[in-house]
């Protein structure tokens, strides 16, 4: 009597033997968790907000018009260099001597129109060509010479300084009328910086998302090897990136200037750690592990909201240094762990 072969039996997988329960119970804990990397920071903001709007310390100030304005003008600038800073991070380099280039640019500006009487219009196009010239000195010393970008634009950093205060021992206070004006100004009594703000997050954001210049670099800053083998001229988009943070950087000194009525090439020190800090806070939110404008534009007035609000409830001055220099850190561990995290996810 022949007996018939059993078919073999098949053990379910992990992912077949997982209950329906508790598949349903790991993808809500992934929604959450990624809801949470994603707005987390904007939910601190907020919540900043609500928090020195009813404590009873800043809630006859914080919550004020003239409080907000000054918030969001004085940020504008610091804004825009921080948005200067993350073009070159997309690629993985460094370009510190934004904040340099914001001090020496305004000055530019104010030595055409007062030393050499030159307009207002030529005077402003000088200072753009300054940015534009540092950063081809910057993106030749990294892209082509092989210098390390923190060597390379800290140095950069240095020499811009030394050679402004060469040319100008004290704070140049002659600024045109008409630049002071402007940014000291409102539109719709709302700060007139708000709207330059506006205008370079919203070409910036289209710039780096959603166009191929912007793809590159990402590509580039994911993997130059992979960059290179999709024939990608990763020397050239490197060299471009810091053409662009140098012009936008020179810009941002010519708004400086106008907001501040004087020019000073020293006042870059104070810009650098907030910007750096803002670029590495911004991509721990909305696309998390990945330099973004929009992040960046959070991690900048979650800063301002918080130091603020802690001067106003009576805090000392150095509240500021510490918030930016625990935001620096915050930021780049933050960034490493979800980096980290999306690898595994990605080989499992």
């Amino acid at each position: 009597m022949s007996t018939q072969s059993q078919p073999s039996i098949k053990a379910p997988s992990a992912a077949e033997a997982e209950k329906p329960a508790s598949r349903a119970r790991r993808i809500s804990g992934e929604k959450a968790l990624d809801f949470a990397e994603r707005y987390g920071l904007v939910m601190l903001l907020i919540g900043l907000i609500v928090l020195f709007s009813v404590l009873p310390s800043t809630s006859s100030t914080f919550p004020t018009s003239t409080n907000i304005n000054t918030i969001v003008g004085n940020q504008s600038v610091l804004a825009i260099i921080a948005l200067a800073s993350i073009v070159p991070l997309l690629t993985g380099q460094f370009d510190l001597s934004v904040a340099a280039i914001l001090g020496v640019s305004g000055v530019v500006v104010a030595a055409c129109t007062n030393d050499l009487g030159l307009p207002l219009g030529v005077a402003i196009v000088a200072a753009l060509a300054f940015g534009l010239l540092i950063g081809l000195i910057n993106g030749v010393l990294v892209a082509y010479v092989g210098i390390n970008s923190l060597i390379g634009t800290l140095g950069m950093t240095t020499l811009l300084f030394g050679v402004a205060s060469a040319y100008t021992a004290t704070p140049i206070v002659e600024v045109p009328a008409q630049l002071t004006r402007f940014g000291s100004g409102k539109w719709l009594d709302l700060p007139s910086m708000l709207f330059v703000l506006v205008v370079f997050a919203a070409v910036l954001y289209w710039l780096l998302d959603y166009t191929p210049y912007g793809r590159r670099l990402t590509a580039i800053g994911s993997s130059v090897s992979a960059a290179r083998l999709v024939g990608i001229n990763v020397r050239r988009v490197v060299l471009s990136s810091y053409l662009l943070s140098g012009t936008v950087a020179a810009a941002a000194g010519v708004f400086q200037i106008g907001r501040s009525g004087a020019a000073d090439a020293t006042v870059g020190n104070s810009f650098l750690l907030p910007a750096i800090a803002a670029a590495f806070l911004g991509a721990t939110t909305i696309r998390p592990g990945r330099f973004n404008i929009i992040g960046t534009l959070v991690a900048i007035f979650f800063l301002a909201v918080a130091v603020s609000g802690l001067t106003l409830a009576g805090l000392e001055s150095w509240i500021q240094d510490v918030f930016n220099g625990l935001a620096l850190i915050i930021g780049v561990g933050i960034s490493a762990v979800i980096g980290k995290r999306r690898q595994g996810a990605e080989a499992v």
